[in-house]
């Protein structure tokens, strides 16, 4: 069975790859159409429509982030500015202790009122609600530990530097190195 005596795709291969060989050989012999051409300028025409509610932001759709009336309302942009993940401006020991304290709060509470001792006579759900979340707290110090160690192994905080297109350099953000990392889980 030779495909160049005449014999048609499918007479020549056999199985289950036998549509494929087909959509592999006329891929290779048809050319594109001026139609085709046509239906890619109208799909790109769709992203950069200007009264779309979602469309892709800065109307790139390869960035792969959606710009919706929600992620782009400036009260959201200040809301997500203002944590302490993103506040370059404080020291990462003190966001570290903010988020810390943050949490702390509402980390027990869940334990003691809905953990299996919460109808145990005497203080007993609350101490064992308050080492529960003591031992979740530690399971989480241990994660933020163990990211650090494998994020930011590199001693040379300058190893990548961050620069724009106009060459300027972008200083770093304090968090986003190993002694950053460490001073953050630390508070």
């Amino acid at each position: 069975m030779n495909f160049a005596k005449g014999m048609s795709v499918r007479e020549g291969v056999r199985g289950l790859g036998a549509g494929c060989a087909k959509v592999a050989r006329t891929a290779t012999t048809t050319q594109r159409t001026p139609r085709s051409v046509h239906r890619v300028a109208r799909t790109r025409a769709t992203f950069e429509d200007k009264n779309a509610v979602v469309k892709p932001i800065n109307g790139d759709p390869y960035i792969g982030m959606m710009e919706t009336p929600v992620t782009s309302a400036p009260i959201v942009a200040n809301f997500l500015s203002n944590l302490p993940a993103y506040r370059t401006g404080v020291a990462p020991v003190l966001r570290g202790v903010e988020i810390g304290l943050t949490h702390g709060f509402f980390v027990a509470g869940p334990f003691i009122k809905l953990g299996p001792l919460r109808d145990a006579p005497g203080n007993t759900p609350e101490v064992a609600g308050c080492l529960s979340g003591a031992g979740l707290v530690l399971i989480l110090a241990l994660g933020l530990t163990i990211y650090g160690i494998a994020s930011f192994q590199s001693e040379d905080p300058d190893a990548l530097g961050v620069k724009t297109l106009t060459g300027r350099t972008v200083t770093k953000d304090p968090l986003q190195t190993k002694q950053g990392w460490e001073e953050f889980t630390s508070g």
